[in-house]
């Protein structure tokens, strides 16, 4: 298979390593203070900084920030100065300068768009990186991602990945006990994304278009990888993790009813075929007033399961708590936002080496296939995404690319309410 495509005991593996690392103890030496640089300064980044820095408190350290950087300078200042950082800058090339200060680790929480771009740059520059999912939007970018993974591995640098409930206590516990047979050999399962619609942002009076797609980000297609990469990718991962594999082809249908800016769809439906006659069934929808559920179920020969549930439901519809491995989550933090951190800490300070970007790049490409499978009602593979460089998806592009917004004047904008259709 596919040099790109991780193999199941490398997957295995690499999924419970971190967690397996002792806790680190503060007797063991003084205080250490990261010094951190923050690039992308809104909700997502501002909850990212606070995020490593209670890890750090946790462990009994400091994580501090020494540069802030965003599109947008003012963001990036009233961001810096919250924590008490006098370092900030603003345009689409600020990263660079933020990586040029002395900041050890740098959390990237741009939208999308640009991850594989300043993923790149961070590792060029030396820094372990936090990457928050997903981490690229198109198939080409999924692969230059793949790239800066295995250019941190030369370097020894640490990657922490945004999939975050891989460092979810309750994910952790249930891990072990399903890889090793607790429902049987997993035969199907389904993955729900469905909440209500995500923000909108007019266009501002005099807003150039890359700032207005850089503000109203999420309702673009170019710059987030529409919402079954940008926000069911969580489910999709908890999927990949537990199955242990990834899937091979994908199709799917999807539509837009009710979103008003942008060129995105608000609802998609994909079957993921992950061979050997497993199928998952992933959907994700962005509508009001409609049913919500968020969870990735999985059923087995032995029953089924909510991979973030508390018990296995049989075939007769009788039930039984699940059986937990309890000593998987023994001494971290039930908050996984935090608790992501802190393993990234702790693999700092124990020199156990850490690197997610694998798993993540994998994940995103799932949701990607699904994305292209959805848009042009074609039957899409991983091996054309990652491979096969005669497939019409290999190199698959969004018109607008990152390195558009550091060339200086201003970008094409897509057409709004004009969006991909099936069979075109």
């Amino acid at each position: 298979m596919d040099k790109m495509v991780i193999s199941r005991r490398k997957f295995l593996a690499g999924a419970g390593a971190v967690s397996a690392m002792p806790v680190f103890s503060i007797a063991q030496g003084a205080q250490k203070v990261f010094k951190y640089a923050l690039v992308g300064c809104g909700g997502r980044g501002s909850g990212a900084a606070q995020n490593i820095e209670a890890a750090a408190a946790w462990l009994g350290h400091k994580a501090v920030m020494v540069a802030a950087a965003d599109f947008f300078p003012d963001k990036a200042k009233a961001l810096a100065e919250r924590h008490q950082c006098k370092t900030f800058f603003g345009g689409a090339d600020g990263y660079k300068k933020a990586l040029d200060t002395d900041a050890d680790i740098v959390l990237l929480c741009t939208p999308p768009i640009f991850r594989p771009l300043h993923a790149e740059a961070v590792i060029a520059a030396g820094k372990h990186l936090f990457a928050e999912k997903p981490i690229a939007v198109d198939p080409p970018g999924v692969r230059r991602f793949l790239k800066a993974v295995e250019a941190a591995k030369q370097k020894k640098l640490m990657l922490l990945s945004g999939t975050c409930h891989r460092h979810n206590y309750r994910a952790l516990r249930m891990i072990g006990p399903v890889q090793n047979g607790v429902i049987g050999e997993i035969m199907g399962g389904v993955v729900y994304r469905c909440h209500g619609a995500i923000w909108e942002r007019p266009r501002r009076q005099g807003e150039s278009n890359a700032a207005y797609m850089a503000n109203n980000w999420y309702n673009f297609r170019e710059m987030c990888g529409d919402n079954l990469t940008e926000q069911a990718i969580h489910e999709v991962d908890l999927a990949n993790w537990f199955v242990g594999r990834f899937p091979e082809r994908a199709m799917g249908i999807g539509a837009r009813y009710r979103k008003s800016t942008g060129n995105g769809y608000d609802c998609l439906s994909v079957d993921y075929d992950y061979g050997k006659n497993l199928h998952i069934h992933a959907i994700a929808r962005q509508v009001n007033g409609c049913w919500d559920r968020c969870c990735a179920m999985l059923t087995g020969t032995k029953g089924q399961i909510d991979v973030l549930g508390t018990k296995i439901t049989h075939a007769d519809g009788t039930s039984e708590p699940f059986p937990f491995d309890e000593a998987a989550v023994k001494g971290i933090n039930e908050n996984m936002m935090v608790n992501e951190h802190a393993d990234l800490l702790k693999a700092l300070l124990s020199g156990q080496y850490m690197n997610e970007g694998d798993f993540e790049a994998m994940s995103t490409a799932t949701t990607v296939m699904g994305t292209l499978a959805t848009y042009t009602g074609q039957m899409v593979r991983m091996s054309d995404m990652l491979t096969n460089e005669k497939s019409a998806f290999y190199e698959w592009r969004h018109p607008v690319q990152p390195e558009d917004f550091e060339r200086g004047g201003d970008v094409a904008l897509p057409k709004e309410g004009e969006w991909m259709v099936p069979g075109k």
